[in-house]
């Protein structure tokens, strides 16, 4: 039976840093567990892509018992996994994508932020422009991609 009142549930779009949070122990996992939390495939790909072999393993596994759902990311990119063939939606062409990475861009060279590299620009928006889509609430502790969030119509909030 559908519940609802499904819709009126608020949806949270974890970043990747959450899962680090939650394995360092500055976040529990029972306050995320009663929430709808969402993911794209960018997230799990990133926590597998850990060069520490025992630091990826547990934070895959964190990423098990927090048990997110995975939803296709809002805008398909090449050589990016998690958001590929069969792991996004082509983009819609509003061009928010591109204006969304250029003010991360600014933001990080404004603040002085450490420079992550394009690819993870890139990735950190997918994860943001696919918050607001499905009108989730991103939930990251990068100041500067919850501004763009929030600038482009989004919320956003840190643990």
């Amino acid at each position: 039976m559908k519940d609802r009142n499904i819709g009126l549930i608020p949806r949270y779009m974890l970043d990747t840093n959450v899962f680090n949070d939650v394995l360092d122990g500055k976040v529990s996992t029972m306050s995320l567990t009663e929430h709808r939390l969402l993911v794209i495939g960018v997230q799990a790909a990133e926590l597998r892509a850990t060069r520490n072999s025992a630091r990826r393993a547990d934070l895959l596994a964190v990423f098990e018992e927090i048990n997110p759902s995975t939803e296709p990311a809002s805008s398909f990119a090449w050589g990016i996994e998690g958001a590929g063939w069969n792991q996004a939606y082509w983009s819609n062409k509003s061009g928010n994508f591109q204006r969304m990475i250029e003010r991360l861009r600014q933001l990080d060279s404004q603040n002085k932020t450490k420079d992550k590299g394009d690819l993870n620009k890139m990735r950190d928006i997918l994860i943001a422009e696919t918050a607001i889509k499905y009108k989730a609430v991103l939930v990251s502790r990068d100041a500067n991609l919850r501004q763009v969030v929030s600038e482009f119509g989004g919320r956003a909030i840190e643990l």
